[in-house]
C-alpha cells in the first residue's frame, strides 16, 4: 500500500471540501467583498500582452494544460503497471480522470465568466481553473507516491522544492494572463487537495478488494 491509515485524513477532506463550497457559494452569489479582493490582487499582478513574461507564462500554460497533465499521468500509470503495482495505476487513473470530471461539473454549475481583460487565450468558464486543478493533482502524485521512493535524501528535497515552485508558477500564470480570477485558482487548490484526500480514502477503503481482483487477472 502506498498510503497509511490516519485518523485525521477524513477530517481534512471534509474541511477542505467545506472551504471550497463556501468559496463557490461566494463566487455564485457574486459577493462584493470577494470581487474587491480579486480586483486588488489583479491590480498588483499585471503584465503587457506580447511581453517576455506573457510569452513565458503562456509556455507554462502549455505545460500545465489538461492534455499535458494527462500525458504525464499516463506515463506514471504505465510505470506502475510495469512494476506490477496495478492498484496504484488504477488509482492514479481514477484520481486524475474523475477529478477533471468533477472540476468540470463545478465549472458548468458556477457558470462564472472569465475576466474581461484576458492577456492569454482562453475560452469557457472561469471557476475553478482546470490548469491549476490538474497541475496540483500531478504535483501531489509526484510528492506523494514518487518522491518517497527516491533513496537519496538530497534528491528528494530538491524534487519537492522543484514541484512546489512549479505549482506556484502555474498558479500565478493564470492570474497574470488574466484567464482566471485569484479566487478561481484558490478554489482549484482547495478542490484539488480535497479530491486528493478523498481519493486516498477510497484507496484505503477498496485496496484489498481491488488487489484481489487484479491479482486474479
Amino acid at each position: 500500500m502506498i498510503f497509511q491509515r490516519r485518523e485525521n485524513r477524513g477530517i481534512a477532506c471534509f474541511a477542505l471540501f467545506l472551504l471550497f463550497f463556501l468559496l463557490m457559494l461566494a463566487v455564485s452569489l457574486q459577493a462584493s467583498w470577494l470581487f474587491d479582493i480579486d480586483k486588488m490582487i489583479q491590480h498588483l499582478m499585471t503584465i503587457k500582452a506580447g511581453s517576455l513574461w506573457a510569452r513565458f507564462y503562456s509556455f507554462v500554460t502549455l505545460l500545465g494544460s489538461p492534455v499535458a497533465v494527462l500525458i504525464f499521468s499516463g506515463i506514471m500509470i504505465a510505470f506502475f503497471i510495469f512494476i506490477k503495482e496495478r492498484v496504484t495505476a488504477l488509482w492514479i487513473a481514477f484520481t486524475i480522470l474523475d477529478g477533471y470530471f468533477v472540476a468540470y461539473l463545478f465549472k458548468i454549475l458556477v457558470h462564472r465568466a472569465r475576466p474581461h481583460d484576458i492577456v492569454g487565450g482562453a475560452f469557457g468558464f472561469s471557476f475553478p481553473s482546470g490548469h491549476v486543478f490538474g497541475s496540483t493533482i500531478l504535483v501531489l502524485f509526484i510528492l506523494g507516491i514518487l518522491v518517497p521512493r527516491i533513496v537519496e535524501a538530497g534528491s528528494r528535497f530538491w524534487l519537492r522544492v522543484l514541484m512546489i515552485v512549479w505549482l506556484i508558477i502555474v498558479v500565478i500564470s493564470r492570474i497574470y494572463l488574466r484567464v482566471h480570477y485569484p479566487s478561481d485558482v484558490l478554489g482549484s487548490l482547495l478542490l484539488a487537495f480535497a479530491w486528493w484526500k478523498f481519493s486516498q480514502l477510497l484507496y484505503l477503503r477498496f485496496y484489498q478488494k481491488a488487489n484481489a481482483v487484479l491479482k486474479d487477472e
